[in-house]
């Protein structure tokens, strides 16, 4: 009689606790997949810090964090900018997107550059100093009323974002050229990569990737892989959202 009454209050309590329910896996890998690289082009002026401009699942943003932010913080995209989702971090009830790198203080990417071309050819460090640079890019976390839906899609993800940034391609690629340094506008158009360049700007100038490649030791590292004619191949290495490295290889 007393474990029958233990196990009634054990289930008693079971079901009093909420559910834990997450966001699948197959839809989590599905939304990096899609989204992750993905361009868009900023609705409003995004600022720097690591906190992030919120978003509820209805899709209201949070004025008042907003302006705070960009007074105390100042502006890291203005409205128009194309961006480049870098990175999705994912919780109970929010999901974190970096938009070019998240707005955080990192290394000066001439730290950690490396020049050259070919196979077998030595490459060496640009930068000398260890400095930092000014962080670059915006984050924005997006909070569900309840938990983050375990079927959650790609474009549902979007739409919710659909306050902040256009992802319609056709509206933004027109401008984004001319919001570029001028020392890659005539790269994109070549269609040309270059050292420097952040993702965006490549996928601009040369494209998707056909795969992509990433080392779970170096969290800030990524590389992609183009298939190039006549079996020739070219590795655009990044490192902070920030290409470090272009090597071609072609059978000898």
């Amino acid at each position: 009689m007393r474990h029958r009454k233990l196990l009634a209050s054990l289930v008693s309590l079971c079901l009093a606790l909420p559910a834990s329910a997450q966001i699948s896996k197959d839809a989590r890998f599905e939304i990096l997949r899609t989204v992750i690289a993905d361009q868009a082009a900023a609705r409003v002026a995004l600022p720097f810090g690591e906190d992030g401009v919120e978003l509820s699942d209805s899709g209201e943003v949070n004025q008042e964090k907003l302006d705070r932010d960009l007074r105390k913080n100042g502006q890291s995209i203005e409205t128009g900018k194309v961006v480049t989702i870098t990175d999705i971090a994912f919780d109970d009830d929010r999901i974190a997107l970096e938009l070019d790198g998240g707005g955080k203080n990192k290394k000066s990417f001439l730290d950690r550059v490396q020049v050259g071309v070919g196979m077998g050819d030595k490459t060496a460090p640009v930068g000398k100093e260890d400095k930092t640079a000014k962080a670059k890019g915006s984050k924005i976390v997006v909070r569900f009323a309840k938990k983050v839906p375990p079927d959650l899609k790609p474009d549902q993800l979007k739409d919710i974002l659909n306050p902040l940034l256009d992802f319609n391609k056709r509206t933004f690629m027109k401008t984004g050229i001319d919001s570029l340094p001028v020392e890659f506008q005539e790269a994109v158009k070549v269609k040309e990569a270059r050292i420097g360049m952040d993702r965006s700007t490549v996928l601009m100038a040369i494209g998707r990737p056909d795969k992509k490649f990433r080392d779970p030791s170096k969290p800030t590292y990524e590389q992609w892989l183009y298939y190039l004619r006549g079996l020739r191949a070219r590795f655009v290495t990044f490192e902070d959202n920030v290409v470090v490295e272009i090597k071609e290889f072609e059978p000898q």
